[in-house]
C-alpha cells in the first residue's frame, strides 16, 4: 500500500469519526435538554444548547466507538450529563415565563426539605435515561455510520461501472451489426440506382 493510499485512508477515517462525533453530540445535547426540561428544570435556549453541544463534543469524541472501554465511556457520559445539567441550571437560564411560574409557586407555598427532594427526584432519573441513551449512541453510531457510508460507496461504484460499461456495449453492438447494415444499404443502393440508358418515352 502506497503512502498516498495510507494517508487517504487515515483522512477518511478521521472524517467518519468526526461525523459520528457530531451526530452523537447533537443527539445527546437534544436528549439531555429535553430530559432536563421533563425532569422539572427550565427548557434550555439555543445558546445553552450550543454551549452544551461544544462541551459534549469535546468530552465524548475521545471515547467514541465500540472498541473503547465501557468504563471510560461511562465516566465521559456522566461528566457530559453533569456539565450540561450545570449549564442548564445557571441563574437566568430559565425563560421569563418559567421564572415567573417558579416565583409564583414559591410565593404560594414554601415546601419543606422532604418535599423539595421529592420534587427533584425526577431530574436525576431524567439525566440517567439521557445518559443511557448517550452510551448506546457512543457504541452504535460509529458502526452504523460506517456501514451506511460503505453501502453508499458500493452503490456509487456499481453506478459508475454500469455507466462506464454502457458505451462499450453500444459500440460493440454497432460494430457487430455494421456489416449487416452495410449489406442492406448496398442492396437498397443497387435497387435504386438505374442500370443502362434510360428508356425512351413513346
Amino acid at each position: 500500500m502506497s503512502a498516498a493510499t495510507t494517508t487517504e485512508a487515515r483522512l477518511q477515517h478521521r472524517r467518519r469519526a468526526l461525523a459520528a462525533a457530531l451526530v452523537v453530540a447533537g443527539a445527546t445535547t437534544l436528549a439531555t435538554g429535553l430530559a432536563h426540561a421533563l425532569g422539572g428544570g427550565a427548557a434550555p435556549d439555543a445558546l445553552l444548547l450550543a454551549a452544551g453541544l461544544v462541551v459534549t463534543l469535546l468530552v465524548l469524541a475521545p471515547v467514541l466507538g465500540s472498541r473503547r472501554s465501557l468504563a471510560r465511556q461511562g465516566v465521559a457520559v456522566a461528566i457530559a450529563q453533569v456539565v450540561q445539567h450545570g449549564l442548564y441550571s445557571l441563574p437566568g437560564a430559565a425563560h421569563p415565563t418559567a421564572a415567573a411560574d417558579h416565583a409564583h409557586h414559591a410565593d404560594a407555598a414554601l415546601p419543606g426539605a422532604a418535599e423539595v427532594l421529592h420534587a427533584h427526584t425526577s431530574m436525576p432519573l431524567a439525566h440517567l435515561v439521557a445518559g443511557a441513551l448517550t452510551l448506546a449512541l457512543l457504541r452504535l453510531v460509529p458502526r452504523a455510520l460506517a456501514a451506511m457510508l460503505e453501502a453508499m460507496s458500493l452503490r456509487r461504484a456499481v453506478a459508475v461501472l454500469r455507466w462506464a460499461g454502457m458505451p462499450a456495449r453500444r459500440r460493440g453492438s454497432v460494430t457487430a451489426s455494421s456489416p449487416a447494415r452495410r449489406r442492406t444499404l448496398d442492396v437498397l443502393h443497387a435497387a435504386l440506382v438505374p442500370r443502362g440508358p434510360p428508356l425512351a418515352l413513346v
